[in-house]
């Protein structure tokens, strides 16, 4: 028995599965090419690429790419090669580079694309080269040594009576001998005795004088021995050397240290000598106006003999904006440049290799570069290193007799098997590590993140995609795979806190595994309409951007996806996309043809505001093209009636010029087409219109078989039992002017029906103030008569005019010799 039935498929926005038919979900393609899953449009044909600068005449190479997004009137794309850098603002305009240190820095660069990375705040652009392992810098400390090999210090810390002060210099002793009492009476006679720590030190000064070549000066109570040969110096006195010291590089207290003492002296605090982590070494810092040898303070300074800066040449390099439109290169030196002080990286400013070691990226790779909580941080082999808080080059702590909150930060991800961390992307108020095979969390175990409070636990095993930088998306982290010939995507989201928290990283790619090829470069996103996008260099698929639209719908359970659609878009005449940057709903592309470089822009906003033709690489009359690439107005000949423009590019696909002027129910009026050289010729005077050049690129969207379909345990699976003959299927159109529907029925000549809204102006309704744009809302009935299992629609659109769909149903009959029970 047959029955008369419909099904509606409620939208067209899911995008490609490549699911067998009988699992695919209906709303969902089997082919999308140059398509938009919009949630406000429906499904809609993509808007098209103006040309906006060509920015190189020859092919880039090998580079690597960065984005500056400074502020609302400068965002810069960057182009980092072995032997240059360039920067172009959103326009196409190159900036100045000035780079007087070179770019040896760079030299040792394999695969720009693998071993460069780069992190941007505010002005600066820290580079890195992960083939370039960082060094100490071989001076050592310090600048100019202190104590000298002959120098010596002899503090009287006290004067008291009936004490015996000697010092014994190269064999020479000398005794001061205080008097026994303050006040003596010897019958009528009152002897009053004054001492002071000074008058015992001159004592002793005088008594040294004659010591052959040593040099004696005093101030207070310190003597400062000076001398051009060896030093052999002792003091005591009878209360353990309570009341007099000599010092000549080192003591075990800082109390045992004098007020006086000359400019820059070094003096080792030995501390518990069980410890080797207590010590510390301080320098002497006359007060203002003190003098080479005067009064002053101890501060906290360098083991004397270890190395204590870092080698900037091996130091990730700074990409500057000086001013508005100029850049340097170079190291972090300290140097001056066109006015501004770069700064240097920061110096062991106290303690030794032990109490102050070398930051672990010494002498290790650095792999990626951050900004997290105000800290500079670097990846290198399984350790996190970040600089002090707001001190972005500084690595060393400015103590060592404490630990401070601001401290640099360097720590380990410890686990059962070696993790090369690659990447560090900030999540809300964490830090998600990657490293090829394990993900980690680095976070604060309180609020307040410090040396004492930083961790690393593992969060998820998954393996990446090392040569693919993973992106934050609306409060994801969606990171790639490689699968062999074949690249996955997953979606890292953590949720709860504490003992409760749970991370996961779901996979966007499993209805699809073999649709994104390898090689993944780049992903960029763009939140604001919830689109992300990625490109691959892998051979026959460098000229596509690879789109995945999502909505996430708020219900009972929470968030839950509505929307997951896989789809690409094809550049015709592009050799390779380069470069992808989505910034403010537009999507910014650097294309190459046939070794030039281009750089060009689409919209890529939920709803569509396309006004101009859906030509791709597209160039105008009109100040929609910068006045760069705008074409002149044409040249009319009389004779040949007819008018030639000439473009600025040559023309690499075929290309056509429209122009919306003439029939007021058209939407636009082809003029001519050209697939090679330069210039467009049309036939007539067009010299005065307003006319858009472009490559013609086509929409495609192949449906998922017209079947029956039973909702079971949740989800839909095809009927088999049934036979589904469809006669039609209805396809609701909106603001559409031009597509085709093309039917492949087996062992039938294909079928295409087309709607041209431009002819059938009668039955369209205006959108928009002007009489010329007419766009058309209806339904359109695509004629089947064939089995819906063994029979593929498509609908297309090779014009620049646009076309949205939302929803689509079908009629048949269906026929069964037995009736489901389910």
């Amino acid at each position: 028995m047959a029955n008369l039935a419909s099904y509606s498929i409620p939208n067209l926005i899911q995008g490609v599965s490549q699911q067998p038919d009988a699992q695919r979900d209906p709303s969902q393609a089997e082919i999308q090419i140059n398509g938009m899953s919009s949630l406000a449009d429906g499904l809609r044909k993509r808007e098209h690429s103006a040309a906006i600068a060509k920015v190189s005449t020859a092919s880039f190479g090998d580079v690597y790419f960065h984005s500056i997004l400074r502020d609302a009137g400068e965002k810069y794309l960057v182009v980092i090669g072995k032997t240059a850098i360039k920067v172009f603002d959103l326009n196409g305009v190159e900036k100045t580079v000035s780079a007087p240190s070179g770019y040896g820095y760079l030299s040792t660069v394999v695969s720009a694309t693998q071993d460069i990375r780069a992190a941007t705040i505010a002005d600066y652009t820290f580079i890195s080269n992960t083939k370039k392992v960082p060094a100490m810098d071989a001076a050592l400390a310090p600048a100019t040594a202190r104590p000298a090999t002959h120098e010596a210090l002899v503090w009287v810390k006290a004067a008291n009576y009936g004490q015996t002060y000697t010092v014994n210099v190269n064999g020479t002793a000398a005794s001061v001998q205080t008097a026994v009492a303050p006040v003596i009476v010897s019958g009528s006679t009152t002897t009053e005795n004054r001492i002071s720590t000074a008058t015992i030190a001159e004592s002793l000064r005088t008594a040294l004088a004659g010591v052959s070549g040593v040099t004696i000066t005093r101030n207070g109570s310190v003597l400062h021995l000076t001398s051009s040969s060896a030093i052999t110096i002792a003091a005591n006195d009878a209360r353990a050397n309570a009341d007099i010291t000599a010092i000549t590089n080192s003591v075990q207290a800082f109390t045992e240290l004098p007020t006086i003492a000359p400019t820059g002296y070094q003096i080792e605090v030995t501390g518990d000598p069980g410890n080797q982590f207590d010590g510390y070494y301080v320098k002497f810092v006359p007060r203002s106006g003190a003098g080479t040898f005067g009064e002053g303070s101890w501060e906290e300074t360098v083991s004397p003999g270890v190395t204590y800066k870092l080698d900037p040449a091996t130091m990730p390099h700074l990409l500057v904006r000086l001013s508005k439109g100029t850049f340097y290169f170079g190291p972090a030196n300290g140097s001056t440049q066109s006015g501004t002080v770069l700064p240097s990286w920061g110096q062991r400013v106290a303690g030794d290799y032990d109490t102050a070691p070398d930051p672990s990226f010494v002498g290790q790779a650095i792999q990626d570069v951050f900004i997290y909580k105000n800290r500079l941080g670097f990846l290198a082999d399984e350790n996190v290193v970040l600089s002090r808080t707001r001190d972005f080059f500084e690595f060393f702590p400015e103590t060592v007799t404490t630990v401070l909150d601001t401290d640099p930060i360097d720590i380990t991800a410890s686990n059962n098997r070696v993790s090369v961390l690659r990447y560090a992307i900030p999540y809300q108020d964490e830090l998600i590590i990657f490293s090829d095979q394990i993900q980690f969390r680095f976070n604060a175990a309180e609020t307040v993140l410090t040396p004492a409070t930083a961790v690393i636990t593992v969060l998820t095993q998954f393996e990446i995609d090392p040569n693919c930088r993973p992106i934050p998306v609306a409060g994801t982290i969606i990171f790639c795979q490689a699968n062999g010939q074949w690249s996955q995507f997953r979606e890292l989201s953590v949720r709860g806190a504490g003992t409760a928290l749970v991370a996961d990283a779901s996979d966007l790619t499993v209805y699809l595994s073999s649709y994104v090829p390898s090689g993944v470069l780049r992903m960029t996103a763009n939140d604001t309409s919830n689109v992300w996008f990625a490109i691959s260099n892998a051979a026959g698929y460098q000229d596509r951007v690879y789109v995945h639209k999502f909505f996430f719908r708020n219900s009972g359970n929470g968030a839950e996806r509505a929307q997951s659609s896989w789809s690409y878009w094809q550049f015709n005449g592009a050799d390779k996309v380069l470069q992808i940057l989505c910034v403010e709903e537009v999507l910014y592309c650097l294309m190459e043809y046939a070794g030039e470089v281009w750089l060009e822009k689409l919209p890529v906003a939920d709803r569509a505001t396309q006004a101009s033709p859906l030509l791709d690489r597209q160039v105008t009359t009109t100040a929609e093209t910068p006045t760069a690439l705008r074409v002149a107005a044409g040249t009319y000949d009389p004779v040949a009636k007819t008018t030639t423009w000439t473009l600025p590019y040559t023309i690499k696909a075929p290309t056509q010029a429209w122009t919306t002027q003439g029939n007021a129910q058209k939407a636009g009026v082809l003029l001519g087409a050209a697939s090679s050289g330069s210039t467009i010729v049309a036939n007539g005077d067009w010299s005065t219109a307003a006319v858009s050049f472009g490559e013609s690129y086509e929409f495609r969207y192949r449906f998922t078989r017209f079947k029956l379909y039973r909702e079971i345990g949740g989800g839909k699976a095809a009927a088999n039992v049934e036979r589904t003959q469809i006669r039609h299927a209805k396809l609701r159109y909106h603001e559409t002017t031009y597509f085709k529907a093309k039917v492949m029925a087996e062992r039938r000549p294909e079928a295409v029906y087309t709607f041209d809204g431009t002819i059938l102006g009668a039955r369209d309704s205006k959108i928009g103030a002007s009489d010329e744009a007419r766009y058309c809302e209806g339904v359109f009935t695509i004629p089947i008569q064939a089995k819906g299992e063994t029979t593929i629609v498509e609908i297309l659109n090779d014009t620049p005019n646009p076309c949205r769909f939302s929803t689509c149903e079908w009629v048949g009959l269906i026929t069964g010799p037995a009736r489901s029970l389910q």
